[in-house]
């Protein structure tokens, strides 16, 4: 039974019959009912606070993953879907279908935004217990942060809105924005959020692991959106290292390192069995209720067959048994063993991600699923796709079970998060790394199976074995551009990345490549580190001052 704050979401939103406004910049966003009938009671704070998350709900559970799309982990399908031929052309632009048509990658973190607002205004005037009130808006203030730190990631300047009625202003620089919102807005939530384990709602714990990765980005590379390379402050090294170190030193989480029936140790916190584990610090709850559920076991499913992505219908694949054996295939693509449901291929591992493991990695066979068996005992072939993503009742055909609904949980955050945080912060503050900060890359790395990390290495070596454990832990959980960005990788991260499935990396060999809309040799342009402003809301604010980011 999932112990977490849906219910209540689904009820908010059922019984006030909530709803979204695109529009969002040029008036006030709607609110949930007149405050003043609604903000009574403690109960009344809370539903009005979930009702934020709501909105980080709706981004992940179906286009978020799109900020990794033709990194070198992530592809699509070929032709999968009219927006992602552009991201794998490099050539999008600001009315781009993405941005101006599916409200949940721009639009939403605003909605989100101006929910938070509101809840801040109003719960901060009742006049009950204020360890209630500054719990409530600790929450409300931490979820503003991590919007505003997703937009300013992704898309630069922002303007800076606390008002709910003030919306039509210019865009503020992002530094600003972390100086004057994301960081004491997390700060508050750090000191006045829950102390106990996270069960759905932020709690302090939460708030501070998020605080220490925004010093760790803040120190990197970012482009601005006048079009200016420019890195941050390297004091922000130590920030993220203290801020990490307080979470593994004080917090109540710790790796999950018992595995279950289903997953490695690595994989429980994925384990519907298992939902908001010891490790789990960030964590969506979805529930098995159509366009409430979650959408990516249908957009990170491999389509309903090897066309497109291992050859034509006619030819015959290259086929490996379990152990690496080549079974003499003779079956055609059109012939092989494939689940007949409806798939979308959108978010699929690069064969470059797959080969980053190391042998014996626990890691790499959960992270990227080739082939899966079914209770009639059948096994079924699948085009490589995430396993965080699926919800593996949809995936072996339990009854009830649907793509439409999924109620497979997402994980943003995790104890591993704060422990390679801090082992990277700590390298860049002190000049090398210490034994802390050994210790906390090789609790990673013992849980994954594999062996301590090379002893003595220099800066520069520990901070390669760093990126790569990075890489490694947290595939396919929407870090990947942002880990290249702040780190001056991106730009020829795709340089020459391999996107031909072999037949020993698990999978029948690929006659094409993964994604022909992507060669996996293409500079990522310098625009495209940030993406474009929608057309439609630079439209709306060319009076406000609002320029488009340089290149587009």
């Amino acid at each position: 039974m999932k112990k977490n704050i849906k219910n209540i979401v689904i009820i908010l939103f059922i019984s006030l019959g909530l709803v979204s406004c695109s529009d969002f910049l040029d008036e006030e966003p709607p609110t949930f009912i007149a405050a003043e009938n609604f903000y009574k009671t403690p109960e009344d704070a809370r539903n009005a606070v979930d009702g934020v998350y709501e909105r980080m709900a709706n981004v992940f559970g179906r286009r978020w993953m799109c900020i990794d799309l033709y990194t070198d982990d992530v592809v699509s399908k070929k032709g999968s879907n009219v927006w992602t031929i552009p991201m794998a052309k490099h050539n999008i632009t600001p009315s781009f279908e993405l941005f101006d048509d599916n409200h949940d990658v721009y639009f939403d973190w605003w909605i989100g935004i101006g929910r938070a607002n509101n809840v801040i205004k109003n719960a901060s005037a009742m006049d009950i217990d204020e360890a209630i009130i500054n719990l409530i808006v600790g929450e409300a203030r931490a979820l503003r942060a991590f919007y505003y730190y997703n937009l300013v990631r992704a898309y630069g300047d922002m303007p800076i809105i606390t008002n709910a009625a003030n919306w039509e202003i210019p865009r503020s620089d992002v530094n600003a924005i972390y100086d004057q919102i994301i960081i004491p807005d997390l700060l508050f939530a750090g000191e006045h959020c829950s102390d106990g384990l996270h069960d759905g709602h932020i709690t302090k714990w939460t708030a501070k692991l998020i605080l220490s990765e925004v010093y760790l980005t803040r120190a990197g590379k970012r482009r601005t959106s006048t079009g200016e390379f420019v890195f941050g402050e390297a004091s922000n090294y130590a920030l993220a290292r203290d801020m990490a170190k307080d979470v593994i030193d004080n917090s109540p989480h710790s790796l999950n390192l018992e595995a279950s029936t289903t997953a490695p140790a690595y994989g429980v916190a994925w384990d519907k069995n298992n939902s908001f584990s010891k490790e789990s610090m960030l964590e969506i709850s979805y529930l098995p209720i159509t366009d409430i559920g979650n959408w990516m076991t249908r957009e990170g499913r491999a389509a309903s067959n090897g066309k497109d992505y291992w050859g034509r219908a006619t030819d015959v694949p290259v086929l490996l048994d379990k152990d690496g054996n080549d079974t003499g295939n003779t079956a055609t693509v059109d012939d092989l063993k494939f689940p007949r449901t409806n798939n979308a291929g959108i978010f699929l591992p690069t064969p470059h991600l797959y080969d980053e493991f190391e042998d014996g990695d626990e890691r790499r066979d959960f992270n990227i699923l080739t082939r899966y068996d079914v209770p009639n005992g059948a096994t079924y072939l699948t085009q490589p796709m995430f396993r965080k993503f699926v919800d593996t009742d949809v995936l072996t055909l339990v009854e009830g079970s649907d793509f439409r609904y999924a109620d497979n949980n997402t994980v943003l955050y995790r104890f591993a998060d704060a422990l390679l945080i801090f082992a990277e912060a700590q390298n860049e503050a002190d000049g090398a790394p210490s034994d802390e900060a050994y210790n906390a890359v090789n609790r990673i790395r013992n849980r994954a199976g594999l062996a301590d990390l090379t002893p003595a290495l220099s800066q520069e070596d520990f901070r390669l074995a760093i990126w790569k454990e990075r890489r490694c832990e947290f595939a396919g959980e929407y870090k990947r551009k942002f880990d290249l960005i702040r780190t001056d990788r991106l730009t020829t991260s795709t340089e020459d990345i391999n996107i031909v499935w072999e037949a020993e990396q698990g999978s029948v060999r690929t006659l094409k490549a993964a994604s022909a809309d992507f060669t996996g040799k293409i500079l990522w342009p310098d625009n495209e580190w940030l993406w474009p402003i929608p057309q439609a809301q630079l439209e709306i604010n060319l009076n406000y001052g609002w320029k488009q980011n340089e290149g587009y």
